[in-house]
């Protein structure tokens, strides 16, 4: 938040919570498949679709505040990240490992979508709750 003034990222929280208000909660699955991206491990949420609605909620409830929004609205991929790469080398060896594995999926019930404040500092991302706002 240094950038931007308290004020405005409250403005933000609220103009979301009036758009995450017409989303109702919505259960995911994450996995069984696993993708090696090249800065991560990712388990794939689906259905993507009501988490897609969740961000482009956000998106609006930003754009409603401020002149522009950040993140771009294509290439967003809903996934939970298990592990990230703060280095370069192979994916090779990664994906070589969990070729052979067997993942049980885990399910998750989506409530509410929580507001963060976000860094990459220190060669990781790091990240605080700035709200949390309700789904429906």
């Amino acid at each position: 938040m240094d950038e931007i003034p308290s004020e405005t990222v409250d403005a933000v929280v609220a103009a979301a919570g009036q758009h995450l208000s017409s989303i109702p909660a919505f259960d995911i699955q994450l996995g069984p498949d696993t993708v090696v991206d090249p800065e991560a491990l990712l388990l794939p949420a689906q259905p993507a679709e009501p988490v897609h609605a969740v961000r482009n909620a956000i998106r609006e409830a930003i754009g409603d505040t401020l002149p522009d929004v950040p993140e771009q609205a294509a290439g967003f991929r809903p996934h939970v990240s298990v592990a990230y790469s703060a280095s370069d080398g192979p994916a090779a060896p990664v994906a070589k490992a969990l070729a052979g594995a067997e993942f049980t999926p885990a399910r998750a019930r989506i409530t509410s979508a929580e507001l963060i404040v976000l860094g990459r500092d220190r060669l990781m991302y790091e990240w605080e709750s700035y709200a949390t706002v309700p789904l429906g």
